[in-house]
């Protein structure tokens, strides 16, 4: 029996993995093992339930497999979540590939332009596929498997770039703890993990569930817009339509020329990243530096900047 049949039984029999067997299960999946191995190491693992250890193991694989980079500028926060939401809001926490290629970004830039981008503007997009070309093993037993499975939630804790702070939005509320501690046992220092009613986005409509990572601590909380300084809306306020409309949206918002839900739960997000990037000390704090942003200009100046260090091909 091989490496991977063995962590393959193992799970099948509810057998938990440690942070080192994940972190070596990721190179079997990316390098040696079939697609039908893959596919039951994956079902098996959804079907006990993967620990913040197995994340974290699976996670630090995937990172040691990614093509990364180094950029001269720190803090680095990443604001990457799980998507997987089932709500088609506008883009809040990050645009959409689709989105910001229809606002004028290169999406598909690879490592040494999103470096440069993030040194010279303090900003930069991350095409998976781009960056994590290895995962291409694991598209087909996912896409037959027909579920969710760990996949689905790596993503956000793979940075290329080594973020040192993270704002993570979950699809499911459960996962928040979950992935806060796994994130506890990476090299991030300070991140929050969250949940807003139904969004992986801090909401607008309703309370939002939030764990903060500082090290290896994790404090979780409940959070109302009236705790960040915005105002409550309907769901239905946020909702999105095709990458042009998003990508209209998005422009409109860092112009200053759309107010109300969108704007509310755009700044809600931006404070949080201002947050663990230690620029100030509550989120609510964080959502008054993201408004002034807006109001003095700079946050449209980062985008028009970003369109025109990384243009999009035409």
């Amino acid at each position: 029996m091989d490496q991977t049949q063995q962590l393959v039984e193992r799970a099948t029999d509810g057998e938990d993995l440690t942070q080192a067997e994940a972190r070596e299960a990721t190179r079997l999946v990316l390098e040696e093992a079939t697609e039908a191995q893959i596919g039951a190491l994956l079902a098996a693992l959804r079907a006990k339930g993967e620990t913040e250890a197995e994340i974290a193991g699976l996670a630090e694989g995937m990172r040691e497999a990614a093509r990364t980079i180094d950029p001269d500028r720190t803090p680095l926060v990443d604001t990457c979540g799980t998507g997987g939401d089932d709500h088609d809001t506008v883009n809040v926490s990050t645009g959409s590939a689709d989105v910001l290629e229809a606002v004028g970004v290169d999406v598909e830039a690879g490592p040494a332009t999103v470096e440069e981008t993030i040194e010279r503007e303090g900003v930069g997009f991350m095409l998976a596929p781009v960056f994590h070309p290895a995962m291409k093993a694991v598209i087909g037993p996912r896409r037959e498997l027909g579920m969710r499975t760990v996949f689905n939630v790596l993503g956000p804790l793979t940075n290329p770039a080594g973020a040192d702070a993270q704002v993570v939005g979950v699809y499911d509320p459960d996962l928040v703890p979950v992935l806060a501690r796994a994130l506890a046992r990476m090299d991030v220092e300070r991140a929050l993990v969250v949940h807003g009613d139904g969004l992986d986005e801090i909401a607008v409509h309703g309370e939002t569930r939030v764990a903060e990572v500082d090290g290896d601590d994790v404090e979780t909380d409940t959070l109302a817009p009236a705790d960040l300084g915005v105002e409550r809306h309907p769901v239905e306020a946020v909702a999105g339509g095709d990458p042009e409309d998003n990508a209209a949206d998005m422009r409109a918002i860092l112009q200053g020329d759309l107010e109300g839900a969108k704007r509310d739960i755009v700044v809600a997000n931006a404070g949080a990243a201002v947050c663990v990037a230690g620029e100030t000390d509550t989120i609510a704090a964080g959502v008054e530096r993201a408004r002034e942003a807006i109001e003095s200009g700079a946050a449209a100046e980062a985008l028009a900047s970003l369109t025109e260090v990384a243009p999009a091909h035409r």
